[in-house]
């Protein structure tokens, strides 16, 4: 009798995990292929162009607010600096990175649930889950990759290799030294990508310590070699196959000084942090409260009437909160709504740990006999704590409110999701439906966020529907665009194109124009990014540039390109490079045939080549 109830009880489970693949595995496909079919649509001239023309002039111009130049222009070269395969490699690496992070996870999780069934599909069923979580990178920022993949892909890296020495430790085996190494590249490469990394890489090196703690001082120097070897091998990389380290940080240090008295001081930022922070915490308790008050009773639903009322009030919450994220429109993407959808990710966050300290406290004081969660090691909370706080701290450097960039590491919150659902087996079963409803629903929320932010709401770009014209320029070959945006593009490069043979025509953008010195085929003139309250950045990269002559060939000074009224500031930075605007420059054309925009060539060039 017993051998035929655990051959039912597997055939159940077996069905249940087959179930969660198949859901989880669908809606992974879904954001995977979206990703895949948008991969040559739409193209923003302001960020994504200040990216790709940074990566196209890599090795050329050591102004720059990062080193992601260093990591992603390499390997844009190596494409043909083709924008469309860029955009792949960039959904290749976030589909590996996720794949390995969810099976660490697993893994990991592995040896501390040692009721869960005894099968692959369980491992499988929480990669899946990962795996569509991994939908939120694509929730609106630009296709091509930036700075915030490198960070927030190293962070799940690095956390991937903490789980692979908890794993070590509790089985009592050494960590593999291959996995320490990869810590020191990544480490590495973190760093040199954005300098402000070090918050969260401090963080995880903290939580690695603990963890090859529990295998004594000798593994956590051990651990430290590795490491140190690692960002050794990084360096060593660097500086002699991408760019010598003595020209590219003083570069970065140098724009990084422009900034330093118009940026936002770190107490700043951490105003706009904790300020932003508890608004959406705010939100979200007040727009999903029922939910999180039938999280909790659930757990303690010891008597059958108080099981009951959680039960209604599990239902009544959860029909409610999806009302409001569909009358709210709170599972959309793009760059105008993650306000709305992080409330609801958020929630279903909070329900899982609201459910998770429930279950631990009720274990500990006899309401519910103890579950795998509450029998949790310090190790295995110092892991679970690192994940909770992932995704905030891996946006940290970013000017705006931490959710708009932490949300994007939603795998880490889905994995604590995971580990909450397999650890609370002991409490009443209206608490674990209730977990396991609402991380499905997540999933679904990633998928619509995902979708809507790719083909509805692209980063700066009209939706999908209305980009189906091939840019005809060769920087854009394979990318649709807007047929009026087509035609602009086409009609400017035709008007200028006397003054940009041969290519690398030196080219000013006035502001956030990087994307049409890209098309151009042009070349910046100082740092890549020209941002309109920034002006006198932008005039210290010039005169920065032109400190020791000027950076242009004989009779090749640059062209200009503005959206505006050059001022005071743009004129004596062109005075430093010997160029006197108002003598040495005339307009082109009339704006009309021009996008609009002001373009400026130089004068005596512009008496050769009008016929």
């Amino acid at each position: 009798m017993k051998s035929l109830a655990g051959r039912s009880t597997l055939r159940r489970q077996t069905v249940l995990l087959l179930g969660v693949i198949a859901v989880a595995g669908g809606l992974a496909a879904w954001w995977i292929l979206t990703a895949g079919r948008a991969a040559n649509e739409g193209f923003d001239i302001t960020d994504e162009g200040y990216y790709l023309l940074s990566y196209r002039w890599w090795d050329q111009n050591p102004l720059a607010l990062t080193g992601v130049q260093y990591l992603y222009g390499p390997i844009f070269e190596w494409l043909g600096y083709d924008v469309v395969r860029l955009r792949f490699f960039r959904l290749l690496t976030v589909v590996v990175v996720h794949l390995l992070f969810g099976y660490s996870f697993m893994r990991w999780l592995r040896g501390r649930r040692p009721g869960a069934p005894p099968t692959k599909l369980w491992e499988l069923a929480g990669i899946a889950t990962i795996l569509a979580a991994g939908g939120m990178c694509y929730s609106w920022l630009p296709m091509s990759p930036g700075y915030n993949d490198v960070i927030l892909l190293g962070a799940l890296t690095l956390v991937a290799c903490v789980l692979w020495m908890a794993t070590a430790v509790d089985r009592g085996t050494p960590v593999p030294f291959w996995v320490l190494i990869v810590v020191g590249l990544v480490i590495g490469m973190m760093v040199l990508a954005k300098w402000t990394s070090v918050v969260v890489i401090g963080l995880i090196v903290i939580a690695a310590l603990i963890v090859l703690s529990g295998q004594g001082l000798q593994a956590v120097a051990r651990g430290i070699g590795f490491a140190l070897a690692g960002m050794g091998v990084t360096a060593l990389v660097v500086q002699l196959f991408v760019v010598r380290l003595n020209v590219a940080v003083p570069g970065i240090i140098t724009v990084n000084r422009f900034i330093a008295e118009t940026s936002y001081s770190p107490s700043a930022l951490l105003h706009v942090y904790w300020s932003t922070g508890l608004e959406l915490l705010g939100t979200t308790l007040r727009q999903h409260a029922l939910l999180l008050i039938a999280a909790a009773v659930a757990v303690i639903g010891r008597w059958p009437w108080l099981r009951i009322v959680a039960a209604v009030l599990a239902v009544a919450g959860f029909v409610l909160s999806v009302r409001r994220v569909v009358v709210d429109d709170a599972a959309i993407g793009g760059s105008a709504h993650t306000s709305d959808y992080t409330v609801t990710l958020l929630a279903a966050v909070l329900v899982a740990l609201v459910t998770a300290l429930a279950a631990v406290l009720a274990g500990r004081y006899g309401l519910t006999p103890r579950s795998a969660l509450s029998r949790e090691k310090a190790r295995g909370w110092v892991v679970l704590g690192l994940l909770v706080v992932l995704p905030l701290v891996q946006a940290f450097g970013t000017n705006n409110p931490l959710y708009t960039i932490g949300f994007n590491a939603f795998a880490a919150w889905a994995a604590v999701m995971i580990a909450v659902l397999t650890g609370i087996w002991a409490v009443p079963v209206v608490a674990r439906v209730t977990v396991g409803v609402v991380t499905v629903a997540s999933l679904v929320a990633v998928a619509s966020v995902s979708y809507s932010g790719m083909f509805l709401h692209p980063y700066r770009s009209v939706g999908h529907a209305e980009l189906t014209e091939p840019a005809t320029l060769p920087p854009l070959k394979g990318v649709y665009v807007q047929p009026s945006a087509a035609r602009n593009y086409a009609a400017l490069e035709a008007e200028l194109r006397p003054y940009l043979q041969p290519t690398a025509r030196p080219i000013l953008a006035f502001d956030k124009m990087a994307g049409l010195v890209l098309m151009l085929q042009g070349k910046p003139v100082g740092e890549a990014w020209v941002a309109p309250k920034e002006r006198n950045r932008t005039a210290a990269g010039i005169e920065e540039v032109c400190r020791h002559g000027q950076p242009w060939s004989p009779g090749r000074p640059p062209i200009i390109l503005l959206n505006r009224r050059i001022s005071d500031v743009e004129i004596a930075a062109l005075g430093a490079c010997a160029l006197d605007f108002t003598a040495d420059y005339e307009l082109l054309a009339p704006p009309q045939k021009t996008m609009n925009l002001q373009v400026f060539v130089p004068r005596n060039e512009r008496a050769i080549k009008t016929p």
